[in-house]
């Protein structure tokens, strides 16, 4: 449930007040709030998120609840805080009264290896057992978690979050083919260039550019189990879940990418969803929706409407 800490709804309110957030409150008259609980196994004066009308229980005692509902989601609940944009609040309500902190956590973890070409910003932390090597740039704030290869020719923003067993900076695979059909592989010279605000999960390889740079740009969400190939562009605000891109593929703006492999240098347009399990063998249009294998677009979307 979190941290014993108990907060007078009014606190709460007043954060939400300075966060200028958009909210209507039903009920919350004296209700102290003593952490956080899922509605599955919620306990009593804990903060809850309702989602939707299926995932409510009418049979909660909701007066000892602070609900965070989301907006057109009609409950019976005594307790409500009202808005759009309920998941994030929850999680900030979270984040700001209940996070428990490390008061054992270093700047720079055991055991972890730092080059003596590698710049690091203020604020930022380093897990154990990393290593990062080369012409390494790390921004302020940003969080490096255990085991991490960091290497040759990296540029990392502010306030990213690297998660473990991550491996950024490898040479991605290329070759050369003579007559005899041998193989040799070929020497990478780029890098990796990773903007402001940048998340990427456990497990997820970002190979260095070929010739350019691989580049993530800023806002990008990555999710665990992914590959970045050589020279990939990723635009502002993309999310990549689970999936493999080849090498020299493009990404645009606020696109949608969830458990499906890209062939090497499609392109994906901006604010384009690719369902799971898709293939995508040639390039896909802005503002659409795509799935199957090979994919096919099966209908268009609003801008900025996923």
């Amino acid at each position: 449930m979190g941290v014993n800490i108990e907060i007078d709804v009014a606190v709460i309110l007043q954060f939400l007040d300075s966060k200028k957030y958009s909210y209507e409150v039903l009920g919350c008259q004296d209700i102290i709030v003593k952490g956080f609980s899922s509605i599955a196994h919620y306990k009593k004066n804990t903060v809850v998120w309702v989602k939707t009308k299926e995932n409510w229980d009418d049979s909660l005692n909701s007066e000892e609840l602070l609900c965070i509902v989301q907006k057109n989601v009609q409950i019976n609940a005594c307790n409500q805080v009202i808005c759009d944009n309920s998941k994030m609040v929850f999680f900030e309500i979270i984040e700001n009264f209940f996070e428990q902190s490390d008061d054992c956590l270093k700047s720079i973890g055991d055991h972890t290896v730092i080059g003596s070409e590698v710049s690091l910003g203020k604020n930022v932390t380093i897990g154990n057992n990393c290593t990062i090597v080369g012409k390494i740039n790390i921004g302020d704030d940003t969080i490096i978690s255990d085991n991490v290869v960091i290497k040759n020719g990296v540029s990392i923003g502010k306030r990213c979050h690297i998660q473990a067993l991550t491996v950024i900076g490898e040479d991605g695979f290329g070759y050369t083919e003579d007559e005899m059909s041998n193989k040799t592989m070929i020497k990478h010279h780029g890098g990796v260039d990773i903007g402001n605000d940048v998340f990427i999960g456990m497990h997820v390889n970002i190979a260095r550019g070929t010739i350019d740079d691989t580049i993530i740009e800023d806002g990008v969400k990555i999710a665990p189990s992914t590959h970045i190939g050589h020279n990939n562009c990723i635009g502002k605000n993309a999310t990549v879940i689970c999936s493999q891109l080849y090498g020299s593929v493009a990404v645009g703006e606020n696109a949608y990418i969830a458990g499906s492999i890209i062939r090497n240098q499609c392109i994906i347009g901006e604010n384009t969803m690719i369902g799971m399990g898709s293939i995508v063998t040639k390039n896909i249009d802005a503002n659409v929706v795509a799935v199957g294998s090979p994919a096919k677009v099966i209908r268009e979307i609003k801008q900025n409407n996923l």
